[in-house]
């Protein structure tokens, strides 16, 4: 109960901060990144952030041939990563209303920390990013390393 009430309290604190025109601690994501991951090419556009600390991003995925995968839409704020992937021709894999949320854990000056993804900035042109995936018995962490275009 204790932690519920200071992730409230932290939240509507960054809410408030961000309102009042401050930087959110995940504004260095916004750029143009490219690396790999999942065996293909993997790239992310992020936006700026707006007045109100919310970025939004997309995500290409190429298989190792170069043939396109699927796309991701991603929206970035206080409470973590709300994301809905599609394939190559626009049909969503979640329902209308669903989409994957990953939590906010921590926002540090050089790490995004989320339930099940974290975001590292190794340097100014450099980041990791490791996902938490599962597939009925098997568990593993798929590790993208990308570089701002």
């Amino acid at each position: 109960m204790k932690k519920l009430l200071l992730l409230s309290i932290l939240f509507s604190f960054n809410a408030i901060c961000y309102s009042q025109g401050n930087t959110p601690p995940y504004a260095w994501l916004a750029g143009n990144w490219t690396g790999d991951g999942f065996g293909g090419t993997s790239e992310e556009l992020w936006s700026s952030p707006s007045e109100d600390g919310t970025m939004m991003g997309v995500y290409r995925h190429h298989k190792g041939d170069g043939s396109l995968n699927f796309y991701e839409f991603m929206v970035m704020d206080s409470t973590g990563l709300r994301l809905k992937h599609f394939n190559p021709d626009m049909m969503s894999w979640e329902t209308k209303e669903d989409f994957v949320h990953f939590k906010a854990i921590e926002f540090t000056d050089d790490k995004i920390v989320l339930k099940g993804l974290v975001f590292e900035r190794k340097s100014d042109t450099e980041m990791e990013i490791r996902l938490d995936l599962k597939n009925k018995d098997k568990s593993w962490t798929e590790v993208f390393k990308m570089k701002r275009k």
